[in-house]
């Protein structure tokens, strides 16, 4: 039987690169690999449907499969986790503790990112700030216009506006039009050491290892998704990616026993080491 020659575009992670460089292979499959950002791919898959295998959002294809538009299916490969205890930055002059949050405005590029998913429940089951307690206003970070990748319907009481057009989120967290700001990324304000602009929680890092340690949540970012046509032909392809991917993450987990490694690592101690990894404010 020939292999199905099929597109992937996954984030060049550590734990895909065996994939990308082929050290790991996919049964059954000749795969073209594209090594592309987050950003990219998520709107090129929502959109349009480009890619027969790729990373996604969990949050935007939860929303697409609750719709019942869903162009892909997903499969638990999880090629990205973060605590979002890093993702919170506030106009430090005007923002002190989380519940400072209640009744201010807070930007996001998207509100249905996962990572702001994360964060609002966060904040509110630790907190007591609920979604509906902040005006959300959405914008492109450092590019004004930027639009959510899918629609959505916000439950009621939950206010949610476009910056003002032409504006981007930076612009008016600086200018103190916004309070806070909550996404993946950090707003280049914070890189270039604005006096005024900071990480909600003076130590985001010893937060989240406070979450872990209470929750046990390691949260999920990102799964991978297959065209949803392509698993119903071949419905031996979920488990074929899902084993590939696995098979990569173990690799790299493997690759951390070699020397300059602390004796008896192990797949483990190898996610102990991604989980310190992924807390951390980058």
């Amino acid at each position: 039987m020939a292999k199905l020659e099929l597109s992937f575009a996954v984030g060049d992670y550590d734990r895909t690169r065996a994939l990308i460089d082929g050290a790991v292979q996919i049964d059954g499959v000749d795969p073209v690999f594209m090594t592309l950002v987050p950003e990219e791919i998520f709107f090129r898959a929502f959109r349009a449907a480009e890619f027969d295998v790729c990373e996604m959002s969990l949050s935007s294809y939860t929303v697409k499969t609750a719709q019942g538009n869903s162009p892909y299916i997903a499969v638990p490969a999880f090629v990205s986790r973060a605590f979002r205890h890093t993702s919170v930055y506030v106009r430090t002059d005007r923002i002190k503790k989380p519940q400072d949050l209640k009744g201010r405005k807070v930007g996001v590029p998207e509100y249905q990112l996962t990572a702001n998913v994360w964060a609002r429940a966060f904040l509110e089951d630790d907190y007591g700030v609920k979604r509906a307690d902040i005006h959300w206003i959405r914008g492109g970070i450092e590019h004004a216009g930027r639009p959510e990748k899918i629609s959505v319907n916000l439950p009621a009481g939950v206010r949610l506006d476009n910056a003002p057009e032409g504006a981007t989120i930076s612009a008016l967290l600086e200018q103190g039009e916004i309070d806070g700001f909550i996404a993946p990324r950090p707003p280049i304000l914070v890189e270039q050491g604005h006096p005024h602009i900071g990480s909600l929680f003076p130590d985001p890092v010893a937060v989240a290892k406070d979450y872990f340690k209470r929750t046990g949540f390691f949260p999920i970012m990102h799964v991978v998704g297959i065209r949803r046509t392509l698993a119903e032909r071949h419905p031996w392809l979920p488990s074929a990616v899902f084993k590939a991917f696995e098979q990569a993450k173990a690799s790299k987990a493997r690759a951390a026993t070699a020397p300059g490694w602390p004796a008896g690592s192990s797949l483990a101690a190898c996610s102990r080491c991604w989980l310190a990894a992924t807390i951390s404010p980058r």
